[in-house]
């Protein structure tokens, strides 16, 4: 499974992001993504963001293999169930140019 994740706006409106695939990582380290993927609750496809605040951060999130799903949430959308997905994805993060 290969994870790509972009977070992206907030005040400073920098971009962020990874990608983890599971075929390349250390198998407790896959292990606790793919955990982390099932435990998101995260189904499906789509775009779902609040219409309040616009220094908001978002994030969007794709998967590929198994289930596969591309989503964009902001902090406000965000479902509680994904909060430990989003954080170990931040973890991995780092900068990137913007396109």
């Amino acid at each position: 499974m290969k994870v790509r994740f972009v977070q992206s706006g907030g005040f400073a409106g920098l971009v962020k992001g990874c990608e983890l695939d599971t075929a390349s990582l250390p198998a407790e380290s896959a292990r606790q993504l793919e955990q982390l993927v099932r435990q998101s609750g995260i189904r499906g496809s789509g775009v779902f963001l609040s219409d309040s605040g616009r220094d908001l951060q978002q994030y969007e999130i794709t998967f590929e293999g198994g289930p596969s799903a591309s989503v964009v949430y902001d902090d406000s959308s965000l479902p509680l169930s994904a909060k430990p997905l989003i954080g170990l994805l931040k973890q991995h993060a780092r900068p990137q140019a913007v396109k």
